[in-house]
């Protein structure tokens, strides 16, 4: 056990350091320290083990790593002796008790567990589905809870869902409520989440009782000479542009090396994107209307810093053009603002911020190709700008807002990716996973930015829409619990705040889209109705704003869907009706808008599906070919738009299933093909659309196959599982 030894009068009194601390959370000081009068007294380590890992044996490969990882870890020497209320801190974390090693000739377990317990001066539980339903993980909780120090249970999960009830996915043990840790905060090893150094640094700030900001600062000190090295290594090899995004991230992302967060992680970036020309050459002002630069040079003046004044104020007319929807405009403005900033880059190569901003450049250049659907060429600048950003990094690995930044670079690239190439989800995934952990490396570095936290929320939330691209519903669900999580407690900060309300809405809804695909219909009923009362004084703050309009409409379209399948349909019918006009009216203020018309067809292909299950088949055909021409145009405009591909294949599955019959050729040509063999790389929405063709085409086997592996899956969406019991695929389900 851990003693308190105080000396008073010559007389030693021993006390039970349980006994006097208050109990607190992990991965803080938990040890308070006792003061005597004028005297302060520390507490003296006794035990034999460092920390004593508790876990279930299916969980045994992340137990042997945890092992490995703390008893290799070297403390940054500048802090080895200091003292801190848990004793003085070592140079090593050791030894480390992990039963399979250790009793592997033990004649009695039992005794031999409650030994390790009392000598183990901490406890690590690792926490997974299967630890939650292990007798011993939950007894040995208990035992060493007993022993009076439950501050220093410290949790580290590896799979499951950390806020869950379903015994099937809740990650956490029983007994560690049971003891009153009924929201244990705990690392979490997944990639995803912390990873694998950032959940040590936890566990061993934790155990030390170092606060986990000065560890983390020691860490990156400490590889500031392999920064060094590699960085000149990066500039050497980095004086290129990203044209295209072409590999997937290198295997040394599953490694656990000594190269410090943000340098490996560049080194990383350049195995998954291809590079070219080097931004700095600047090759494409070489190409530049050279006539046309010297006048906008002019126009600007000759004044410190005028040209790159005169190009931010030429990103902000250009800002202005695309809010209307003035896109050609737009691109004027923006690519005279780059030309500028070009030009003042050329001039003096030692001005990172005219660097900077041009790299902003390539992103609104790239944004506004998007906005065209010249989407090849918007991923050219987009890239563009991720690689400026990755050379900033290089010549300051510590500066947090352009680590970001880089966050932000390849989170439009992995949204762009989504878009243009339904067919490789998984770059997408691997982009957007990429980009959560550029996220939490700008957290590392600056760790109390709440700008940081909201952002983090985001990256979440980008990375469940990838991980649906992989028909990985658990894996969405997860990830959108947890920018559910942290948008709800910076939202509790700063409740009058509509900007934090409208992040928490979103929040809500996409947590409501995964939870509608995996049939939990009243749960998404709730947490859509939370987002639609949490957006509404954003509508009231900003009334002529589309995009909260837009979303509230599309949003009000899912709640009529979802009720009408627990109310009477009538219902759901003049809830529709009411909406129509609501439709109407926003159409006719932005009767241009893509999005509004992609959003508006799929309201009239939800109400032609209610109509033609109530009878209404007159009704069902009109709102059908309506959509269809809507959907049509649409393609004609932005060929291999995803979402409308989705439309159109949803608008046929309905005519045909209305009138028996397949549309045109021409129409049937515009389908996306979902037939393949690579589902296990596809969105569940895609396989859901690929069954319903086969259905069309008269392939039943396939379309049973197709619908065996999203039930495999956890797809039960209300909508399909109707048209799974209508034609007879799941009956055996």
């Amino acid at each position: 056990m851990l003693i308190l030894h105080l000396s008073a009068s010559a007389k030693n009194i021993n006390f039970p350091v349980d006994k006097l601390c208050g109990y607190e959370i992990p991965y803080s000081a938990a040890f308070c320290g006792v003061r005597v009068g004028t005297k302060h007294y520390s507490v003296k380590n006794e035990y034999k083990y460092k920390a004593f890992i508790s876990y279930c044996h299916r969980d045994e490969r992340f137990a042997a790593g945890m092992h490995r990882a703390l008893e290799s870890y070297r403390v940054p020497r500048k802090l080895v002796g200091t003292k801190t209320d848990v004793g003085e801190v070592p140079a090593r974390i050791k030894p480390v008790f992990r039963d399979r090693d250790d009793l592997s000739s033990a004649s009695d377990l039992g005794n031999t567990v409650k030994q390790a317990l009392s000598e183990s001066e901490n406890i690590i539980v690792i926490c997974s589905p299967a630890a939650a339903a292990s007798h011993w993980v939950n007894e040995e909780i208990r035992y060493f809870a007993s022993l009076g120090r439950q501050d220093r249970i410290f949790c580290i999960i590896v799979d499951g869902d950390p806020a869950g009830v379903d015994t099937s996915t809740a990650c956490f043990p029983a007994a560690l409520a049971e003891i009153g840790l009924h929201e244990p905060l705990a690392a979490d090893i997944r990639k995803w989440a912390d990873g694998k150094h950032l959940s040590r640094l936890k566990l061993v700030s934790g155990m030390l009782g170092l606060p986990l900001d000065q560890l983390r600062r020691r860490d990156l000190q400490k590889r500031q000479k392999i920064w060094a090295l590699a960085a000149v290594a990066s500039v050497v090899l980095a004086a290129i542009l990203i044209t295209a995004v072409t590999a997937r991230i290198a295997a040394q992302q599953r490694r656990d090396s000594g190269e410090s967060l943000v340098m490996y992680k560049l080194n990383e970036l350049r195995t998954m994107l291809n590079l070219a020309d080097d931004p700095a050459d600047l090759g494409r002002l070489k190409a530049w209307d050279q006539e046309q630069l010297g006048r906008l040079v002019m126009k600007a003046g000759s004044g410190e810093g005028a040209l790159k004044s005169a190009a931010m104020e030429l990103r902000e007319q250009g800002t202005e053009y695309w809010q209307k929807g003035e896109f050609g405009r737009a691109m004027e403005m923006f690519q005279d603002s780059w030309a500028l900033l070009a030009e003042t880059f050329r001039r003096d190569n030692n001005d990172l911020e005219a660097f900077f901003e041009l790299g902003q450049a390539e992103y609104y250049i790239g944004s506004i190709y998007r906005e065209l659907g010249a989407l090849e060429t918007a991923e050219d600048s987009l890239a563009a700008y991720a690689e400026i950003t990755r050379q900033l990094i290089v010549l300051q690995p510590e500066n947090a807002e352009w680590v970001l930044e880089m966050s932000f670079a390849l989170s439009n690239l992995g949204s762009m990716q989504m878009r243009r190439d339904a067919n490789r989800p998984e770059r997408a995934l691997q982009l957007l996973q990429s980009s959560l952990e550029y996220n939490q490396i700008a957290l590392v570095l600056d760790p109390k930015n709440t700008y940081y936290q909201s952002e983090l929320g985001q990256s979440h939330a980008f990375l469940a829409d990838a991980q649906r691209g992989v028909c990985d519903l658990e894996g969405a669900l997860q990830s959108r619990s947890k920018q559910l999580a942290l948008e709800r407690e910076l939202w509790s900060e700063d409740m009058e705040n509509t900007g934090r309300m409208r992040r928490l809405a979103y929040a809500y809804s996409g947590y409501a889209v995964v939870q509608e695909e995996m049939g939990q219909n009243e749960i998404a009923i709730e947490s859509l109705e939370k987002a639609v009362e949490l957006m509404r004084p954003a509508l009231l703050e900003n009334p002529e704003s589309k995009d909260i309009h837009l979303w509230m409409l599309d949003r009000s379209r899912d709640l009529i869907v979802l009720n009408s399948y627990v109310e009477k349909r009538d219902q759901a019918w003049t809830a529709l009706e009411k909406l129509d006009e609501e439709w109407q009216n926003f159409l006719h203020d932005f009767e241009n808008l893509d999005a509004g018309i992609k959003l508006y067809a799929a309201f009239q292909l939800d109400w032609a599906w209610l109509a033609q299950s109530m009878g209404a088949t007159e009704m069902a055909a009109e709102l059908l070919e309506d959509a269809m021409n809507k959907i049509t145009g649409l393609l004609a405009k932005l060929p291999g738009d995803r979402y409308a591909g989705q439309l159109i294949s949803e608008a046929v599955f309905q005519v045909w299933a209305l009138q028996q019959e397949l549309p045109s050729e021409s129409v049937m040509a515009l389908l996306p093909d979902y037939r393949g063999d690579d589902r296990n790389t596809r969105d569940c929405e895609d396989v859901s659309l690929a069954a319903k063709q086969a259905i069309m085409l008269g392939d039943k086997d396939h379309a049973i196959e197709l619908t065996a592996y999203l039930m495999s899956k956890r797809y039960t969406k209300v909508s399909f599982m109707q048209i799974c019991k209508a034609y007879s695929l799941c009956s055996g389900q």
